[in-house]
């Protein structure tokens, strides 16, 4: 009998295999326990030829008539997994995205075996990573899941299957975060099929947490910061490539460059390989401008030769006061010297941005629209500039804490506030700013990403008055105009 299968499921468009069950499957076989996983996520792509409409039931749920054909694949897919025979199967809930077909296969499951089901991933908790598993409890509550995992499952899993339930983590919001990571034994893809994947590459971790604070961000009230040693890293990804042949990888990092000293260890020590061989390797990441004083040429030059590229900078603004108040310890002039550098030594990045933060005057958002045109030198470094849709406010974030202290009146909908100190700055502006500053990017050449955002920004736009009038009422009660029970 198997002991457990860790699977993913449909719901989230998918160009690398999920991380999370390669690397619980090799820390629950390294425990001495048996593991299969599968990707139901690419077979759904692969097995579906217009998987258009049965996608987005799997993503929101809303167009039911696509219900009966979902939940005939998933059944389908049940009878795979009861074929394997195992005691447990691990569903990694990747995102919100991924909870219709979670449900539905706990449901199959219930009802065709008595596998225990267990449930981890970022998709059980709502509203920022703070705010608790609450769909795994709700699962749990229905009786439809046997166990949820909150956060790191690499250590709570393997107690779990050596019937330690009362291990941190295990049907509880709170848990024990890994502080040696290097202990955590490299990925298993042995079960991938990775030529199915639209990106010949696979993800690494090298750290969790953020040596930053920015104040629209809750990952380090999540997550103290626990790195790996650059060496480690990089024989990960030696590992990696020597297993699978892959030669390309993305790190899931907050900020790779987090720890100068392993970072500056790990680009050294890929540089050196990378030199000596007809097959280099080449990683991206998200990584953090740091001023001048504090790195010297080669930094920059080790990144080049490891095969640093498209690297993902969270710019967000080009306003210094904006970017002070965001708390992300970096000024234009920083940044300037960043994108030389980068400029000189052949590697491209990523620009992060955020449109309409909360201290955002016109003046600032025309000093984000002037740093693009100072840039346009640059416009072969920068290859795609994310925009994202308009700042959302999430629980546990500092923004979110310091609402009132900060005179920012919030709703349930994370993208509708209002900044009472800067009333300009209303829903219908900052929509109006973002569609501004892509018109502006894309006029000077700039590249903007098939925009997965676009969706939701359609959703604020049509919601427009829906939003205001819950501000306006919202508004009025604070003013005590009218009480809270009328």
């Amino acid at each position: 009998m198997l002991d457990i299968v860790i699977i993913s499921v449909p719901g989230v468009i998918r160009k690398t295999p999920q991380a999370a069950p390669a690397l619980l499957k090799a820390s629950v076989e390294a425990a001495g326990f048996t593991c299969h996983t599968i990707d139901f996520n690419i077979k759904f792509y692969q097995e579906i030829d217009d998987a258009g409409p049965v996608e987005s039931y799997f993503a929101t749920g809303i167009n039911t008539e696509q219900e009966p054909q979902a939940s005939a694949l998933v059944e389908q897919w049940c009878q795979d997994i009861i074929k394997l025979n195992p005691k447990f199967v691990g569903i990694s809930v990747f995102t919100y995205q991924n909870r219709v077909a979670t449900e539905l296969f706990c449901r199959h499951l219930r009802r065709l075996s008595n596998i225990k089901i267990i449930l981890g991933g970022q998709g059980l908790g709502d509203g920022g990573i703070l705010n608790g598993d609450a769909f795994g409890r709700q699962m749990y509550d229905q009786q439809l899941a046997d166990f949820w995992i909150r956060s790191e499952g690499e250590v709570s899993l393997v107690e779990l299957l050596k019937n330690n339930i009362t291990y941190p983590g295990i049907n509880s919001d709170t848990f024990q975060q890994i502080d040696d990571l290097d202990s955590v034994p490299f990925p298993n893809y042995d079960d991938y099929q990775l030529d199915l994947y639209e990106n010949q590459s696979l993800p690494v971790t090298g750290s969790r947490g953020c040596v930053r604070s920015c104040s629209f961000c809750d990952v380090h009230e999540h997550w103290k910061y626990r790195y790996r040693t650059g060496q480690n890293i990089a024989d990960e990804l030696l590992y990696l490539n020597n297993r699978y042949g892959v030669t390309q990888f993305n790190f899931s990092d907050s900020l790779v460059n987090g720890s100068l000293k392993e970072f500056n260890k790990f680009t050294a020590i890929l540089a050196e390989y990378n030199r000596n061989t007809t097959d280099p390797l080449y990683w991206t990441s998200q990584f953090i401008v740091r001023p001048r004083g504090q790195i010297n040429e080669q930094y920059w030059q080790n990144i080049a030769d490891s095969g640093g590229r498209a690297l993902a900078i969270g710019v967000e603004t080009g306003s210094d006061s904006v970017r002070l108040h965001m708390n992300k310890k970096f000024t234009n002039a920083d940044l300037d010297y960043t994108m030389e550098m980068l400029d000189q030594y052949g590697i491209t990045c990523q620009f992060l941005m955020i449109v309409g933060y909360p201290t955002e005057t016109e003046e600032d958002f025309q000093a984000t629209l002037d740093m693009f045109t100072r840039y346009k030198k640059y416009v072969h470094v920068i290859q795609n500039i994310n925009i994202g849709n308009t700042l959302g406010i999430l629980p546990g974030t500092p923004l979110y804490q310091a609402a009132e202290q900060n005179n920012i009146m919030l709703d349930k909908y994370e993208n509708n506030w209002e900044a009472l100190d800067n009333p300009e700055l209303t829903l219908e502006r900052r929509l109006q700013r973002r569609n501004e500053l892509k018109q502006h990017v894309t006029s000077l050449g700039y590249q903007i990403p098939n925009d997965s955002t676009e969706h939701m920004i359609k959703i604020l736009d049509n919601n427009l008055e829906m939003f205001n009038k819950r501000l306006s009422i919202k508004k009025m009660i604070r003013l005590k105009q009218i009480s809270p029970d009328s």
